[in-house]
């Protein structure tokens, strides 16, 4: 009989579920699997409504946890099973003990269902860091529709767009905020005229 030999990259450890505006998100781990069994994680993400998803900055050790726990129950019933099995059709029917494993395979079946299908809820603290990365994404993702938009209006590529900060209040014409060097051969000021410019009353101020 031939062994089939399964490997590559898969998702496990759904964990830390929690619910905004009635969407459902949780998070997940992608392992290095060999034949379905979890061997090194790579990275996790948080999945958000419409099955998009969000990487997280590292690899969340709970999703880690609920991923190998769910992988042994699986092994654990599988190999109690199979002994009862081997135990039954080698002829011990009449003994008591591999009806017990079949009992016990049963309870394990139960336990492995169970941790499957079970959504460990996320705490308070694990749920405000999560929505706090997704603000940031929204926040990222603003930006760069702006940016976007901005390069359309002027013609340019998206990277050449940059920001125009306001320039600050014009302080307006006072004698307080005005710095004015003078300049060799400008009007002098004299006491009835101090601009030093002519008028009708001083034609001669220059």
């Amino acid at each position: 009989m031939p062994f089939v030999c399964i490997f590559g990259t898969r998702l496990f450890g759904a964990c830390d579920y929690f619910t905004v505006e009635e969407q459902e998100m949780f998070v997940r781990t992608k392992f290095y699997h060999f034949n379905f069994m979890p061997c090194a994680p790579e990275e996790s993400f948080l999945f958000v409504a419409d099955g998009r998803a969000i990487e997280l900055p590292e690899v969340v050790g709970r999703s880690v946890g609920w991923a190998w726990l769910r992988y042994l129950a699986w092994v654990v019933f599988l190999t109690v099973m199979c002994v009862a099995v081997i135990f039954l059709t080698t002829g011990l029917t009449e003994e008591s003990w591999p009806w017990a494993l079949v009992a016990l395979s049963a309870v394990f079946l139960g336990l492995a269902i169970f941790v499957t299908v079970y959504k460990p809820k996320a705490s308070e603290e694990s749920k405000q860091e999560y929505l706090n990365m997704v603000g940031q994404v929204v926040a990222r993702r603003y930006l760069h529709e702006q940016m976007a938009a901005a390069a359309a209006v002027h013609g340019g590529p998206a990277h050449e767009v940059v920001a125009i900060e306001q320039p600050p209040p014009y302080p307006g014409l006072h004698k307080d905020n005005v710095n004015v060097m003078p300049i060799a051969g400008s009007p002098t000021p004299t006491p009835g005229n101090p601009n030093g410019f002519p008028t009708p009353g001083n034609p001669y101020a220059v």
